[in-house]
This record gives structure tokens, C-alpha cells and sequence, in this order.
């Protein structure tokens, strides 16, 4: 059974943000194919400290395709086998949270991480970073090169399952006694080894919409909110976005979310300069030319009749 090793580089602290992708694909215990994208960021903008790293530059990026566009032309290969890379909770967060941002379903996918898995399988060394281990194993990396990093990662892979007599990274896993982590639109994300990458969500339940009103500013559109609302809780105000028509999306911002509402302590201090997470990234998301729109608590409640 195959593998293939990932890698990603971002632009900025966004985890949406990635530049680069890089591939190697294993299949019988051999690197058959190996790949590098670039990827216009998102959003699209650099930090230097990132640029100092990887050196891919907004130059380089400029004509890329966006990750969506990456995705549709390399996701048959992606959910063919499953994933590796070395910190996994790193790459697969920027891998489903670039899905999520450009609403696309997530796919069922088994991830393993090279990191977690090398600490058992070699014991004793005096390091697991991608570059002491690819020194140990005479490897040559260019690090932080998207693609290098993915074929050293791969090769570590195929020196565990060597190193163990192991035929497929379930097997080595199953030996180690990890869990294998798993992707999937209907169950979502479930932790690997002994780590734990994703935070879970709080999850919210509606009830069926009634009242529906096309004529409401809501209607079939989509609103989040940010800080403590003070004459409801949150999830009886997302209820009545619910009961016009409307779409809530409870923790996270993006492009497709058309409201940002603001609790009335934070939107007070947003005049006066503060930018709650949410809020900057719905600046962000303002300058890419996506219409979403900032109110406060007080705007928002004007909206409803009731």
C-alpha cells in the first residue's frame, strides 16, 4: 500500500495562507513521483519573517492559482492514498482550514505524522526535526522547500517500515499503538498518535427555521459573530438569523460570510482601534474585494421585527 508525504508553506500567520505545496509519493516502499505548486496565498500578503524562510516572495505567487484551484487539479491524487507529513497538526490544519475557507467538502482522508511516529520508531536520537533526521539518514534536504521537505518526510517513512518490517504506515502504526488520523465530511477531524491537532468546536444546535423572510438583510446570507452580546446569548441570536432564512457560521470567518456582528463592548472598542481575530480577518478577507460587512450588536437587533 502508498503513502503520500506533504508539505506546505504559508505566507503569513493565516493558516489559509499557503504559498507552496509540495508531494512525494510512495508506492511499495519507492518515491514514484514527486511535485512542488505555488499558490497564491490567502490573503494574499507576506510577512517578512515567512519570506526569510521559505524565499518564495508575492512576485512569485503573482499568477499562481489559488488553493482551490490547486486542489481541483491535484485532489484525485490526495485522496488516493494516505497522507504523511512531518507535524502533521501543522499541515493538515492548513490543508482543511484552506478547504473549509474556500467551502469546499472536506474528503475522507487517513493522515499520519512522520514526527510523532520517528520518536518510537528511533529511539534515542537527540533530535526529530525534519533536519537532524534527514543528517541521520543522509538525506538531502533543502529545507523548507516544499517538495524536498515532502520527500524527506516520505524517505523517513520508508526507513520506519524498513526498520520495523512493517508493509504500510496502519501496520507501523498499529505496532507503536498510535491512532491513525482520520478526515472526513461526515465525522470531521479525530486526533493521530498520541497528539491532538485540532481544537474541537463547539457545536451548536438549530431549530428549523420559521418566520422566513426574503425581504430581511439575513436572508440566505451568511453571519458570524464576535465578542459577548449583551441582550442575548450567541446561540439565541444565531437562532434568529436561522428562523428568516438566514445562515450562521458559529466560529469561523470566511469569504462566503456577508455579516460580521459585533457584541456592543467590542464594537465600541473597535471604534477606538481594537481588532478582535475575527475582525481583522474580516478586514482581510474586505481587501480581496469580498463584500463582507461589520455591524454592531445594536444595528444587528434592528434588523427583526420581534
Amino acid at each position: 500500500m502508498g503513502f503520500i508525504a506533504i508539505d506546505f508553506e504559508t505566507a503569513n500567520d493565516k493558516k489559509t495562507s499557503s504559498c507552496s505545496i509540495g508531494l512525494a509519493v510512495v508506492e511499495n516502499q519507492e518515491i514514484v513521483d514527486t511535485q512542488h505548486h505555488l499558490i497564491q496565498p490567502f490573503p494574499n500578503y507576506y510577512f517578512d519573517k515567512n519570506i526569510s524562510i521559505h524565499g518564495i516572495t508575492p512576485e512569485m505567487t503573482f499568477d499562481a492559482p489559488t488553493f482551490d484551484n490547486v486542489w481541483g487539479d491535484l485532489s484525485s491524487l490526495l485522496t488516493k492514498y494516505p497522507l504523511v507529513a512531518h507535524n502533521a497538526g501543522f499541515d493538515m490544519n492548513v490543508l482543511l482550514s484552506s478547504l473549509q475557507v474556500y467551502g469546499t467538502h472536506l474528503p475522507s482522508i487517513s493522515f499520519f505524522c512522520s514526527l510523532v511516529m520517528a520518536r518510537k520508531a528511533f529511539p534515542g536520537l537527540p533530535s526529530y526535526g525534519l533536519a537532524n533526521l534527514s543528517r541521520h539518514f543522509e538525506i538531502q534536504l533543502n529545507h523548507h522547500n516544499a517538495e524536498s521537505d515532502a520527500m524527506a518526510s516520505a524517505i523517513i517513512c520508508i526507513e520506519m517500515l524498513k526498520e520495523h518490517d512493517c508493509d504500510s504506515l496502519d501496520q507501523l502504526s498499529n505496532k507503536f499503538n498510535h491512532k491513525i488520523g482520520n478526515v472526513s465530511s461526515d465525522n470531521g477531524y479525530s486526533s493521530y498518535g498520541s497528539g491532538r491537532p485540532y481544537k474541537k468546536r463547539k457545536e451548536y444546535g438549530f431549530s428549523a427555521p420559521k418566520n422566513v423572510d426574503p425581504k430581511n438583510r439575513f436572508y440566505k446570507k451568511s453571519v458570524c459573530f464576535t465578542g459577548r452580546l449583551t441582550e442575548m446569548n450567541r446561540k439565541t441570536a444565531m437562532q434568529k438569523v436561522v428562523n428568516i432564512g438566514g445562515y450562521v457560521i458559529p466560529e469561523q470567518i470566511s469569504p462566503q460570510t456577508d455579516f460580521l456582528v459585533v457584541g456592543k463592548q467590542d464594537y465600541k472598542k473597535y471604534g477606538e482601534g481594537f481588532k478582535s481575530t475575527k475582525i481583522r480577518h474580516a478586514e482581510a478577507y474586505a481587501e480581496q474585494g469580498f463584500p463582507i460587512f461589520i455591524m454592531g450588536e445594536n444595528e444587528f437587533l434592528m434588523s427583526f421585527d420581534d
